[in-house]
């Protein structure tokens, strides 16, 4: 008898592992992609711009799981000390005020996206450099969002930042940290901030937008470089809310339906009705995180994963005890009902055993799991 509890539990961990494995959370492969700001060459260019790039975040607040979105204030500010003159020849508004060539590429809605250039025009500095700063506000958007660890997920939150007037090497910006990144405490209702940084890098397009200077400039087909900064900010869901609010009502339906094999055989009524009352709870339980999450994950969370393998712990108590009571039934139909009451007694005890072990095991397997997709 315990070998078959062992392959019934067994087999229901298995079969969610390879669940986990099938499910996916990866988009369409894009075809752009950050790499490492290595120190780029300047190539033809003799007379690069050169500046200072800082950014400053204000705040982050009311990120939607569902679409990946979150709301970000703050400021970038570009120091300099020499404008090349073929920057006039491409664009003179770049020119006059280099700030301009700074766009937001995961911004969800430009239009909706406000930026402002502090003051108008570019001032000098006690250093005789120039300096102006850019102040933005507005909705962006993660591609990178991955919950397979929920209610203990981290997440990034990141403002991709781009020069898209400058090729890489046509301008040398240093990211320069003026204080820390974010000013204020970010608003995230559930989650901690665990770290905020600004990475130097450059974004590659295999496209050359048309124009076939690029071709020249790389010495490649289809191909452009953009400088770029990206600002991430990563979160963790609050594990003591998290347990509290999910994982405690589990554990205390899940102790009353554990000790169900323990009512004594002669009454099987209560038996019998533990189980069956206890996974009509668990399925409200559920419910109830399931409006946390987004719509239509493509794959399982690891409350997702413990909630249904105690749902199968559930029915399985369920079908012990119905075959208990089955044969304590007979039993006393033929009069022999305190001879088996015994024997009952000890399977009982034995079933108990098993279930609490593979009841503890499963969750510690299915974090392992997750924590190595995530």
């Amino acid at each position: 008898m315990p070998w078959l509890l062992v392959l019934a539990y067994g087999g229901a961990l298995w079969c969610l592992g390879q669940l986990l494995a099938r499910g996916s959370d990866r988009l369409d492969a894009g075809t752009d992609y950050y790499t490492e700001d290595q120190g780029w060459t300047t190539g033809s260019l003799t007379d690069p711009f050169r500046a200072d790039f800082g950014v400053s975040i204000s705040t982050i607040y009311d990120i939607d799981l569902a679409t990946g979105s979150f709301y970000i204030e703050g400021y970038a500010w570009m120091k300099w000390l020499h404008v090349p003159s073929w920057i006039e020849e491409y664009d003179k508004e770049v020119y006059e005020c280099p700030i301009k060539s700074i766009s937001f590429i995961n911004a969800v809605d430009r239009q909706d996206l406000q930026t402002t250039q502090e003051p108008c025009k570019p001032v000098r500095d006690d250093d005789e450099r120039m300096i102006q700063w850019l102040s933005f506000s507005g909705k962006f958007i993660t591609s990178s969002l991955n919950l397979r660890l929920f209610p203990f997920e981290e997440i990034t939150l990141p403002v991709e930042i781009e020069l898209d007037d400058f090729y890489a090497g046509e301008a040398l910006i240093k990211y320069v940290q003026s204080g820390p990144v974010l000013t204020t405490a970010a608003a995230i209702n559930g989650y901690n901030l665990q770290s905020i940084r600004v990475q130097p890098c450059h974004h590659v397009y295999s496209t050359n937008w048309g124009y076939e200077y690029s071709k020249g400039y790389f010495k490649k087909d289809n191909y452009t470089e953009f400088i770029a900064f990206v600002v991430s900010a990563v979160f963790r869901r609050d594990p003591w809310n998290s347990f509290l609010n999910i994982f405690l009502p589990l554990l205390i339906v899940m102790a009353v339906v554990l000790a169900a094999p323990l009512v004594a055989i002669q009454d099987y009524q209560t038996k019998l009705a533990i189980p069956a009352s206890a996974l009509l709870v668990l399925v409200f339980l559920q419910d109830s995180y399931k409006k946390i999450l987004p719509p239509g994950l493509n794959y399982p969370t690891l409350a997702d994963l413990v909630y249904i393998y105690n749902m199968y712990i559930t029915i399985v108590v369920f079908i012990w005890s119905l075959f208990q009571t089955r044969s304590y039934l007979a039993a006393e139909a033929l009069g022999r009902s305190l001879a088996l009451a015994d024997s009952a007694g000890a399977r009982d005890n034995m079933f108990f055993t098993v279930t609490l072990l593979f009841f503890i095991s499963g969750p510690i397997a299915f974090y392992s799991l997750c924590k190595s997709k995530a």
